[in-house]
């Protein structure tokens, strides 16, 4: 029996954390994992990511190639070799490909632990060698986010950091639930500095949800489908009662006149 080593790890649950996991190996199995002790900002790991020797050691995992043996939605399957996979792949690819043409093939990859494991740049490259293949448009996941930096700061992927919050004296999570999605391992810590500095934080989002019950002082249950309605009767009375910092719009905003006749229903075609 070998005695036990600490791997230092990350979690890459795809929820915007990357925290540390330090995790107790021994005779090549995982016996526990917890927090990294060095206490750095925003790096504590959630139960999720302490919890992933129970992932790993799943009795449902799926660990090899499973090939289906009766009707489909039976859910009858068995196990194949690797190298039977690999060529049934292969050959369906190459199949369609003739059939129909490259452009029938198409590749949607994926974030967090996909992500970090299989990287789409190696798809790209097998399939443009094999004579290429169709893309997605957009961010599967994240497309309205992608609008929104492009209209606020003129680029992707770009926004202020979570300290920006104990700047804040009113913070909106809109349909966020970062006590369990995380978004940023650091979020979290931001938003309890930020309340406990006198912010005033309401969550609006159907769920009543643990992000709501830790920190908000208001929750307002809009109903699904609803939210793009409800931000503009908040800009309806923001501009009805005088109350948007007309200096700031006519410095850093372009358009705001069309927005206002939109908002107030005297838009051509809009009711």
């Amino acid at each position: 029996m070998g005695e036990e080593k600490t791997v230092m790890s990350v979690c890459s649950s795809h929820c915007g954390g990357v925290c540390l996991l330090k995790v107790h190996v021994k005779d090549g199995q995982i016996t526990r994992i917890e927090n990294d002790e060095g206490g750095e900002l925003g790096l504590t790991a959630c139960v999720r990511g302490r919890a992933y020797r129970q992932r790993v050691y799943a009795p449902d995992r799926l660990k090899f190639p499973m090939k289906r043996v009766g009707a489909r939605g039976e859910g009858k399957f068995e196990r194949i070799s690797w190298d039977e996979a690999l060529d049934r792949v292969a050959k369906e690819l190459i199949r369609v490909r003739n059939t129909y043409g490259p452009g029938s093939i198409i590749l949607r990859g994926g974030g967090g632990d996909l992500g970090a494991l299989h990287r789409r740049t190696v798809m790209d490259r097998l399939l443009g060698l094999a004579g290429g293949y169709s893309q997605t448009w957009g961010y599967i996941s994240f497309e309205g986010g992608i609008y929104a930096e492009l209209a606020t700061f003129g680029t992707t992927l770009t926004r202020g950091t979570r300290d920006n919050l104990l700047h804040s004296r009113l913070i909106l999570l809109w349909g966020w639930d970062p006590a369990n999605t995380i978004q940023d391992s650091s979020t979290c810590w931001y938003l309890v500095r930020a309340k406990e500095a006198g912010a005033k934080i309401i969550s609006v989002d159907p769920r009543y949800t643990d992000t709501a019950a830790a920190f908000a002082h208001q929750w307002v249950p809009v109903r699904p489908g609803t939210d793009a309605a409800l931000l503009v009767a908040m800009a309806y009375v923001m501009v009805e009662r005088n109350l948007k910092d007309q200096k700031f719009l006519d410095t850093y905003t372009v358009g705001y006149e069309d927005f206002k006749k939109y908002v107030l229903g005297r838009k051509v075609g809009v009711l």
